[in-house]
């Protein structure tokens, strides 16, 4: 049953912005499965509304994803407690902020509030998933992360910070933890520099991180501003989230 689990998480993992459809023979090729193990889990998942089929033995995802989601982001406590205080920030400030969860060696956006009038914010939705790239956001959530799997992140190719080595990268995530917030690299293309910070639950474990991209008087600060900006904000989703569990 788990095996089969299993099998079923990775051939959903496939399904990305890039490869929106994939086929039977493409699908165990690239899990290293046979043909009719693919088909198989393909058919399943379309069965449950997970995947849909479009004709000649092609899949996308299927509606079902979308449903769940919704359920997902209308019941989190996370989503719920961080979107005023994201949204307060990005108003105030006039950035584009955003709220990110790990999600098995990737990051997810949660919520991301963009304010600049007049343009148009080319980075990821809600519900995107980015790889571990040198983001302030992914060094945050990477830093709470325990050094063995950190390890293996690595060596699997899956971190792409540009640290030259695991002891360069350690060394920083070292500094994330001692600073509480990091900088680095924006998900704007357009920016230059983002700022983040922790989010923890009631037990004290890194649930999410908030980003805020330095624009303008933010930028002129060095990031210092905007990093305690947004370890201010990480603190009061910290507090809201602990407050509802009490309160429940």
């Amino acid at each position: 049953m788990l095996q089969t689990l299993q099998r079923a998480g990775d051939v959903l993992d496939l399904f990305t912005a890039e490869e929106p459809e994939w086929g039977v023979t493409a699908t165990a090729q690239r899990l290293g499965v046979g043909k009719s193990l693919a088909h198989d889990a393909l058919a399943s998942l379309a069965a449950i509304g997970l995947l849909q089929r479009v004709g000649h033995g092609r899949y996308r995802l299927g509606w079902r994803n979308l449903s769940l989601a919704a359920v997902l982001l209308r019941t989190s406590d996370l989503s719920a407690r961080a979107r005023p205080v994201v949204r307060e920030l990005a108003d105030r400030q006039n950035v584009t902020v955003s709220l990110v969860a790990w999600d098995r060696g990737r990051i997810v956006y949660i919520n991301r509030r963009h304010r600049p009038c007049g343009e148009i914010d080319p980075g990821p939705a809600p519900g995107a998933t980015v790889p571990l790239d040198g983001s302030a956001a992914a060094r945050v959530l990477l830093a709470s992360r325990p050094d063995d799997e950190v390890t293996t992140l690595w060596s699997d190719g899956l971190v792409h910070s540009g640290h030259c080595c695991l002891a360069d990268l350690r060394c920083d995530l070292e500094c994330v933890r001692r600073d509480g917030w990091a900088i680095g690299p924006s998900a704007h293309p357009q920016r230059h520099d983002a700022v983040a910070a922790p989010v923890r639950d009631r037990a004290g474990a890194v649930a999410a991180a908030v980003s805020l991209d330095l624009a303008g008087g933010l930028v002129a600060s060095g990031g210092d501003l905007g990093g305690r900006m947004v370890v201010a904000a990480a603190s009061r989703i910290t507090e809201a989230l602990r407050r509802c569990v009490a309160a429940g």
